[in-house]
């Protein structure tokens, strides 16, 4: 073979060798990377007025379509079999930042997973490989409108809501799981002290809501979880959570019990809780377990006009009436916009007709 037809040959293999390394670093880079979840679609979302499944629906869309892998995985397994979110105590998992020492354990189908996010304010930190033993790698820190303006420039918010029909918001941090002194499951303290098992929060009042008005009290945010709250302070304290339970009318009728030192001691974080209906307005009522005099707190989600768009405000109120005391947000961002707003069809203390 002379050296003309040798040179062919070589250059031949070389562009073939090539080829094959293209294709395959082709092949690499698909199966690496995130493409998009479905097909693009013209429908938005706005980061102003998310439920709690929205919340999660959106962390995941995002993260699948950012950093593919097992958040992508996830996501898909999710449109065909639903998405779930656990909430646990920050100090679970080893995490670089706790946020509001909340951890949201996102999976699919049932499975457990190493997924894991914390908000703190506007801000959502995203994980994956958390756990308790194992310090969980750090994705990113993105706010929740930079997230929303991804996901709707990629043309993926229809998949946000697809995920958020069905998404289930699971509070574990009552069941065992949680670091407050009374850390007891359901099976655990039914029937005790006249509990008659844990009342369900509606899934519209699930999450965490903001308040900056100056008639607020020390305690800026609440998060509810599905049959808990818990205060956030203004000095970024997190108090225990409080477990809200049926009570047996029975209980509070004989003052033997509600003056039991050891009784009070063992249900300080519980809270005996009931709904009724004012105004319009469904409320969730709670007083303390052992509570024998006072009216309690009440709490309702609310639709509110602002700025020309339905908004989905908490109120906290207490009294007869119940008179509103503070008017809590779904975003820090919406709180401080509406500091101290007044709503015509709320009754405060301070209206002249009360």
């Amino acid at each position: 073979m002379n050296k003309k037809h040798m040179l062919v040959l070589t250059a031949a293999g070389l562009a073939l060798m090539l080829a094959g390394c293209s294709q395959q670093s082709s092949s690499n880079h698909s199966s690496n990377s995130s493409s998009l979840l479905t097909s693009k679609s013209s429908t938005k979302i706005s980061a102003d007025n998310l439920t709690p499944q929205q919340m999660v629906s959106l962390v995941t869309t995002y993260a699948g379509n950012k950093y593919g892998q097992q958040w992508y995985q996830t996501a898909k397994d999710a449109k065909k079999n639903g998405l779930q979110v656990d909430l646990y105590p920050a100090s679970n998992y080893k995490l670089a930042d706790d946020g509001q020492g909340v951890a949201y354990n996102v999976k699919a189908s049932g499975k457990s997973s190493n997924l894991v996010y914390t908000i703190q304010g506007n801000s959502v930190n995203i994980y994956q490989g958390a756990s308790a033993s194992k310090s969980g790698k750090k994705l990113t820190t993105v706010s929740r409108a930079d997230m929303v303006k991804d996901v709707n420039n990629q043309g993926q918010a229809d998949f946000v809501n697809q995920l958020a029909q069905n998404a289930q918001v699971n509070d574990k941090r009552g069941n065992g799981a949680t670091s407050s002194p009374d850390s007891h499951s359901a099976s655990d303290t039914s029937g005790k002290y006249g509990n008659q098992g844990p009342v369900n929060i509606p899934d519209e009042m699930q999450g965490t809501w903001y308040s900056v008005d100056d008639y607020t009290s020390d305690a800026p945010s609440i998060t509810f979880g599905k049959n808990t709250m818990q205060y956030h302070g203004g000095d970024n304290t997190t108090n225990d959570v409080i477990h809200l339970y049926k009570q047996d009318s029975s209980f509070m009728y004989d003052e033997g019990n509600m003056t039991n030192q050891a009784i009070q001691d063992a249900t300080q974080n519980w809270r005996r809780t009931d709904f009724f209906d004012h105004d319009g307005i469904h409320w969730l009522h709670m007083e303390g377990w052992c509570q024998s005099a006072g009216a309690g707190v009440d709490y309702a989600v609310h639709t509110e006009t602002i700025d020309g768009q339905q908004v989905k405000v908490l109120v906290a109120a207490s009294g007869a009436r119940p008179w509103t005391d503070s008017i809590y947000y779904q975003t820090p961002s919406q709180a401080q916009q509406n500091k101290n707003t007044k709503f015509d069809d709320l009754h405060y203390r301070d209206d002249e007709d009360d």
